[in-house]
């Protein structure tokens, strides 16, 4: 599989819904959805990952879910990314099986043990900038900090943490295979618009 330049994450604070946030973005070009929603009860989270998952296949477009290997199960997802304090990559793919795509988090050189642990895909490298779409958010990384992530990584990186289209030159330069996107496409104004333009930038 050819991983797209561009991830989009949607989020719990934009003022769409998780599937109207996908749509958007899906009618922008963008074929690869991670939903990360984290304030829902489980149930609400299936059914709202079903939903983005109907609007993937109808578009061709890839869907991760994140933290969840269980919902990304239920909901035949491609794969699961997971933060440090997730499951294991080696008990998701016990769940969702050799085919998944699994992504992890790499905020800092302590978290590349986790890629022993069993196959890893991608990774999602950062957090670039300061950004308000996360929670807990890990300390903010110079340009040789990143970079030194990212070559270490040895698997196809994203860049993270309020990243915007004008960083991807830069970010390339170092080493990232893409950029993941949340508030940039989530709280545009016109999403779809905002999609197009990202994706212009990167091609």
């Amino acid at each position: 599989m050819v991983y797209p330049r561009l991830q989009f994450l949607t989020l719990d604070a934009s003022p769409h819904s998780h599937r109207e946030q996908a749509r958007l973005a899906l009618e922008g070009g963008v074929r690869w959805i991670q939903l990360r929603a984290k304030n829902l009860a489980e149930s609400e989270w299936i059914q709202s990952a079903q939903e983005v998952s109907n609007l993937c296949k109808d578009f061709d477009a890839t869907l991760i879910i994140n933290d969840s290997p269980i919902v990304a199960y239920e909901v035949e997802a491609d794969g699961v990314h997971l933060g440090p304090h997730d499951c294991s990559p080696a008990e998701a793919r016990k769940i969702l099986g050799e085919y998944a795509i699994i992504g992890v988090t790499l905020n800092n050189i302590s978290h590349l043990e986790v890629l022993k642990s069993a196959r890893v895909d991608y990774a999602g490298v950062g957090p670039v900038h300061f950004t308000q779409s996360k929670t807990n958010l890990a300390p903010v990384h110079s340009d040789e900090s990143l970079k030194d992530l990212i070559t270490k990584a040895v698997v196809p990186c994203y860049a993270i943490g309020g990243v915007t289209a004008q960083d991807w030159p830069h970010l390339r330069l170092l080493g990232a295979h893409g950029i993941a996107v949340s508030g940039a496409i989530a709280m545009a104004e016109n999403p779809i618009q905002a999609t197009r333009e990202i994706i212009s930038t990167l091609s």
